[in-house]
């Protein structure tokens, strides 16, 4: 209400004003060229008229004649040899009109002003300078006549008539133009206000001007604003979720570690060995589920594996992750082996974030692995620029249903779940995200006649 008071206010002052100065301006110059024209068709059947009456008069009157008519008109004589001579100036309120006797001098016949006392501060409505005789004090003879009643009242009416005009003008505009601008302008207050809620309704404004437009963007807005929530309150679940399956994997681990060592602390000399290897096997596992959970943060909040160019020598990286688990392989009765070719192959990737997912792929495969069973990688050099690492075991593998899933976020196969309740399905994870932001192809197939072969492959880098 406040902006409708003040616009309508303003509108309306300003549409009277200018309505008024318009109307008077106009009527200025047309009343006065229509009045001097009216004048001018009348100036010779005057000029004869009052040569032949007053001019005698005037010739028989000493210096300085002049005459007033009982209508008002005021006559009075000057010698145009003195008016027109260079240098005369005339005398305040007796002399003529310095204009009149300019225009005569540059030949116009009978010259006519007409004043406006309103603006001009004149007492005369208008004046005329004619010949009245061919020299002497008689020569010229200027007219004044009086301002009129009639023009005073013509022009108090044409004043009103502006005003009345003005103000229907506004009253029209303000009906027409202020109240559906603001009614346009309510709906979208109000739409705002209700932006990314439930209640939000669209203000439907189709007009192609800068409100319509706004009112679109209003839309768009409110459309990101819902999808945005919706996404964070999916990530707030999914991070509920994954913190409450976190919780679980280390608290498996650091209740079995803690139990180890406690039996450790008080058990026989025989027995400390089983309860030390126990213990060690946790706390890989602890070091490897913080690192994918640092990784898998650092991915989550945008940290690019190929920033600034990096390049890993793959057959390095395998060779430290296998000589790294071969202590736990061994706990677990199993064989380790790695091949790789002797020259190095290159990768675009950063060096600690690889290292990480070779080393998740090698940990999973000995974690579910049987006893007394074999795990391998093969790095091989595909062509001349690309290469293949594939990691096999003959654990129990997983059902084809299954195998498609492998890799989500959090998932873990059924048997996997029974044969270790650790665990979070984060490192294959890792590997596929990874191995998707650098552009490495990753496959996980059946490794006949059980097992599971999980492949990566894609282009190698120069040194």
């Amino acid at each position: 209400m406040r902006l409708w008071s003040g616009l309508a206010r303003r509108t309306v002052a300003f549409s009277v004003l200018l309505g008024l100065l318009t109307t008077t301006v106009v009527a200025y110059f047309f009343f006065r060229r229509g009045s001097e024209a009216g004048i001018r068709s009348t100036t010779h059947f005057l000029s004869s008229a009052l040569r032949a009456t007053y001019v005698p008069q005037c010739q028989a009157a000493p210096a300085g004649w002049s005459f007033t008519l009982p209508e008002g008109l005021h006559l009075v004589a000057f010698d145009a040899s003195q008016v027109l001579a260079p240098g005369w100036t005339a005398a305040p309120d007796t002399g003529p009109d310095p204009s009149l006797v300019a225009r005569l001098a540059a030949g116009e016949e009978q010259p006519i002003i007409l004043y406006f006392p309103l603006f001009e501060g004149k007492r005369w409505g208008g004046a005329v300078l004619m010949r009245g005789a061919e020299s002497g004090p008689c020569s010229l003879i200027e007219c004044r006549w009086p301002v009129t009643t009639v023009r005073l009242y013509g022009l108090r009416w044409m004043l009103l008539a502006a005003v009345i005009v003005a103000s229907l003008g506004a009253a029209l505009s303000t009906t027409s133009v202020i109240r559906p601008l603001l009614r346009r302008l309510r709906r979208l207050h109000r739409a705002a206000g209700q932006l990314g809620g439930s209640s939000y309704a669209s203000t439907e404004d189709k007009l192609p001007d800068e409100l319509g437009e706004l009112s679109r963007v209003l839309d768009t807005a409110h459309a990101r604003v819902v999808a945005d929530a919706a996404r964070i309150e999916e990530q707030k679940h999914a991070l509920e979720r994954f913190l409450s399956d976190v919780a679980h994997d280390l608290k498996t681990p650091i209740a079995s570690l803690q139990l180890s060592l406690e039996l450790a602390a008080t058990a026989p000399s025989e027995e400390v060995s089983g309860l030390l290897v126990q213990g060690i096997e946790d706390t890989v596992y602890l070091t490897s589920l913080v690192d994918n959970l640092r990784l898998a943060c650092q991915l989550g909040e945008g940290v690019d594996p190929l920033a600034g160019d990096p390049r890993a020598e793959l057959g390095a990286i395998v060779q430290r992750v296998t000589r790294r688990l071969s202590l736990l392989a061994r706990r677990k009765e199993l064989t380790l082996e790695a091949a790789y070719p002797d020259a190095a192959l290159w990768v675009r990737c950063n060096p600690t974030m690889l290292e990480q997912a070779v080393s998740n792929l090698l940990h999973n495969a000995i974690t579910h692995g049987h006893r007394g069973g074999h795990v391998v990688a093969v790095l091989e050099a595909v062509g001349a620029e690309r290469f293949r690492l594939t990691v096999l075991d003959d654990g129990p593998g997983v059902t084809p249903e299954e195998l498609e899933r492998l890799g989500e976020r959090l998932f873990r196969s059924s048997q996997a779940r029974r044969r270790d309740p650790r665990g979070s399905g984060l490192g294959v994870a890792i590997v596929r995200e990874l191995g998707r932001r650098v552009g490495l192809e990753v496959a996980f197939v059946p490794n006949a006649p059980h097992g599971l072969k999980v492949i990566i492959e894609g282009p190698c880098a120069p040194g």
